[in-house]
């Protein structure tokens, strides 16, 4: 059993098509999970899910006060923060994540990352002891991809009228202004498939769920073109130095591209 530490799910109405399969997958591979789960919407709705209590934040249409408001219902000092399109596609060890909880409480951790996306392979694994530090200096530091959060400080990153984009963007500053612990696990703890891009399937998503009929209803395929085009520019976020990869925003900006961080 994972001690002090509560689960919840992202969503919203207009993605509820996923809810079904993705905690098929949340049960499947978090098998004897004791964490009370907490899946937060917008819209009142009908759907229920043993062992899931779906908090409502009704007309709240920016995704950062949905979580702000269903901090309120968490009771324990930790949550683990995951996305209604991050499917769980390998076994989450209790002791691996009893373990990780127990060192954020020893040494006052604030936020633990449990995914990169860089790393596809298990081979890239780190042992469950290594803890990395985070680069405050780097883009998107902090971000909203599989995370275990000291509740206190998840609320104080929340602020009114701010969109989703500029949110994700604040975290590293806000970090860096509280002087935060921030560190990474980089022992694919929690591993996920990121099924949904700019409200579309990646193609990568439904090779898997062929594979493993699993099958999310009619939502709509993302173009092979925008696909290659968000790799791209993701590998050019990751690889390219900063100094170059102002100039290059600099230059998109003059294009008319726009983009939510400042550097």
């Amino acid at each position: 059993m994972v001690g002090n530490l509560s689960v919840l799910i992202s969503s919203c109405d207009k993605f509820s098509d996923l809810w079904n399969e993705n905690i098929n997958a949340y049960r499947k591979h978090w098998k004897n999970n004791k964490c009370e789960t907490f899946l937060v919407t917008d819209k009142n709705s009908n759907w229920s899910k043993k062992g899931i209590t779906l908090v409502v934040a009704e007309g709240q249409n920016d995704f950062p006060l949905r979580i702000k408001h269903a901090l309120n219902q968490i009771k324990t000092q930790y949550v683990l923060v995951t996305l209604d399109d991050y499917f769980l596609i390998d076994d989450v060890s209790n002791d691996k994540l009893s373990y990780l909880v127990k060192r954020m409480e020893k040494e006052k951790i604030q936020y633990l990352s449990l995914y990169n996306r860089r790393i596809t392979k298990k081979s890239k694994c780190q042992p469950i002891e290594n803890l990395n530090n985070i680069d405050l200096q780097k883009k998107y530091a902090l971000n909203l991809y599989p995370a275990i959060w000291d509740v206190d400080f998840l609320k104080r990153t929340i602020k009114d009228n701010m969109s989703p984009w500029l949110y994700e963007v604040s975290l590293t500053k806000t970090a860096l202004e509280e002087d935060a612990k921030c560190m990474a696990s980089l022992a694919g703890t929690f591993d996920i498939l990121d099924v949904v891009r700019k409200g579309k399937v990646l193609h990568k998503a439904q090779r898997y769920f062929k594979k493993n009929n699993i099958n999310i209803g009619n939502r709509s395929s993302i173009s092979y073109f925008t696909e290659i085009k968000l790799f791209i520019l993701d590998v050019i976020s990751w690889y390219t130095p900063r100094w170059l990869f102002k100039i290059i925003k600099k230059l998109a900006r003059k294009c008319g591209m726009t983009f939510y961080s400042e550097d």
